[in-house]
């Protein structure tokens, strides 16, 4: 079952606060994007990234990485209380897409769906967190599709896990780390 997620106006502009910070730096630094959506602006992308991971984040009940760096992060978005990692795809399509494999650097990857105008992503826009998969199995199963920029890795969103399980393990794993410091 998927999860709908609603970020509050405070969530909303703190998302705008640190995309800010992350272009300031990017400039600061001339990182040169790679951009793939001719349609939207960097800015736009990242802040709907952002804000995806924000929702998911909310939705599992961990934290986003907020690190800033000119190079971008290191593809870890959360991580679970054990360390486990987990990357969050952000799209306005019902498909967990990668641009090659060796992008795929965490544990898991979390499938949000962005529904709202791309170029304004912090305006009246819907988030649902829909599946997730492991490295493993994303790597046996997606298929690839060129979407007008080269191709990609793709799994649809029907191929993914229930999120239950997701947040199912989370609680297993959150009560383990508890039981733990308590022996």
């Amino acid at each position: 079952m998927a999860i709908d997620i609603e970020l509050t106006e405070d969530e909303i502009m703190d998302a705008l606060r640190f995309i800010h910070r992350v272009r300031e730096n990017k400039k600061q630094y001339e990182v040169v994007d790679r951009k793939f959506d001719k349609n939207n602006s960097s800015y736009s992308v990242n802040l709907m990234g952002q804000l995806g991971e924000m929702a998911c984040g909310k939705g599992l009940g961990l934290s986003v990485d907020r690190t800033i760096s000119p190079s971008g992060d290191n593809g870890h978005d959360l991580s679970t209380p054990l360390g486990k990692n987990i990357q969050v795809k952000t799209s306005t399509l019902d498909k967990l897409i990668f641009n090659a494999p060796e992008l795929f650097v965490s544990d898991y990857a979390v499938l949000v769906q962005f529904f709202g105008d791309k170029q304004l992503p912090h305006v009246d826009s819907k988030f649902t967190i829909v599946g997730w998969t492991t490295r493993e199995l994303f790597l046996a199963n997606h298929y690839k599709h060129d979407y007008g920029y080269g191709i990609r890795l793709v799994m649809d969103a029907n191929q993914l896990l229930p999120m239950e399980d997701l947040v199912n393990e989370l609680s297993r794993l959150q009560s383990s780390s508890v039981q733990g410091s308590w022996n």
